[in-house]
């Protein structure tokens, strides 16, 4: 008989394993049966939040050779995702892998190559994908003809950093995350780039950290370096010939969480920003062309929830249960880190970069 549910099993539990955790409580035909941190008392205290009277472990090992165990979710420092995510597949489990897949493209080599072997669906978790607006613009873009594209620009903003009194934690510290506000934010926007329009061949970049020290947690006394970047921009060039412009930061003061990406095409345009909440559209031909930018209805084939986490969980449990592929994949995760090192080298030698060398 097959299975009607999937048993999965969270490995971390800080910030983000939260919403994860929800995703799955609103989705039945997922179950979380165990948890696993590195700091036992942080797991007991996430799971009494979301009343999970399930095992507790403080290595992931225990968690991964439970049987009961389907797949997991990982929800670590980057640093931690690449050793999770082998001996995850290696004992046969799915996985759901937070942003960005590794911290850097060995890493996510490794986990790509482990993930195929083992033939497990494996995703990794470019939530953006998820909302409504842009599913059906990539259907959108798929299915009408504007031309050939010229421009992408995409932008990911928010301003917490603006303070420098702003304690450091590990997504400041290079050994733990790989790169700065690039890998945090700016592999969003770049995943969400690839998705609309094809691969990224090119880039010339520029990173920059703007405080240098910052306090430690817990003791404001003690400073500690930051070696990651605050904010980056980047162009770039897309394999159908496009050129794309690309800025992230958490230092831009009066944004909150705000992103937004636009296509500039032969005929027309498209464009959705996350704060307005609208998928717009322009065309410079037909009679439609004297109407500026026209808000474009999402049609109801395309709702499915208000949180892009449950949609996302939602998929990763249909691939699991159907034998799909997930999407995004293991894959495309690699195809985001190898633009992300490029703009890292770029930044560091002054230089454009071709993707991939």
């Amino acid at each position: 008989m097959a299975k009607s549910a999937v048993n999965i099993g969270i490995i971390g539990t800080g910030g983000i394993s939260n919403v994860h955790a929800d995703a799955c409580a609103h989705n039945p035909r997922a179950r979380v049966v165990a948890l696993a941190d590195v700091n036992v008392d942080t797991a007991r205290g996430f799971a009494e939040r979301h009343r999970l009277d399930v095992p507790v472990f403080g290595d992931f090992a225990e968690l991964i050779a439970l049987d009961a165990v389907d797949a997991v979710i990982i929800g670590t420092s980057n640093d931690a995702h690449m050793p999770i995510a082998i001996a995850a597949a290696q004992a046969r489990k799915h996985i759901l892998c937070e942003k960005p897949l590794a911290v850097d493209v060995d890493s996510a080599v490794e986990m790509v190559e482990a993930a195929k072997r083992a033939r497990v669906r494996a995703m990794v978790g470019y939530s953006k994908r998820f909302f409504d607006q842009i599913r059906f613009l990539k259907h959108f873009l798929t299915t009408e003809d504007l031309g050939r594209i010229f421009h992408v620009r995409a932008f990911y903003l928010q301003s917490w950093l603006c303070d420098p009194t702003a304690p450091r934690y590990w997504r400041l510290e290079r050994s733990k995350t790989g790169s700065g506000v690039l890998g945090d934010l700016g592999s969003h926007i770049t995943d969400l780039a690839q998705f609309l329009v094809g691969d990224i061949v090119r880039v010339q970049g520029l990173l920059r950290t703007f405080t240098s020290k910052r306090p430690a947690p817990g003791n404001p006394s003690k400073m500690l370096p930051v070696d990651v970047d605050d904010a980056v921009v980047f162009g770039a060039e897309f394999a159908c010939g496009a050129l794309g412009q690309f800025e992230a930061s958490r230092n831009a003061t009066g944004h909150g969480d705000h992103w937004a990406i636009e296509v500039n095409a032969e005929k027309g345009a498209v464009r959705f920003d996350k704060d307005q909440g609208r998928v717009q559209l322009l065309l410079r031909e037909g009679p439609a062309r004297h109407a500026g930018w026209v808000d474009l209805s999402v049609p109801h084939a395309f709702h499915t929830s208000s949180n892009e986490f449950h949609t996302e969980v939602s998929h990763f449990v249909d691939c699991i249960l159907n034998r799909k592929k997930p999407e995004p994949d293991f894959a495309e995760g690699l195809k985001v880190e190898r633009v992300l090192e490029g703009v890292i080298k770029s930044s560091a030698t002054g230089t454009a970069v071709v993707v991939g060398r």
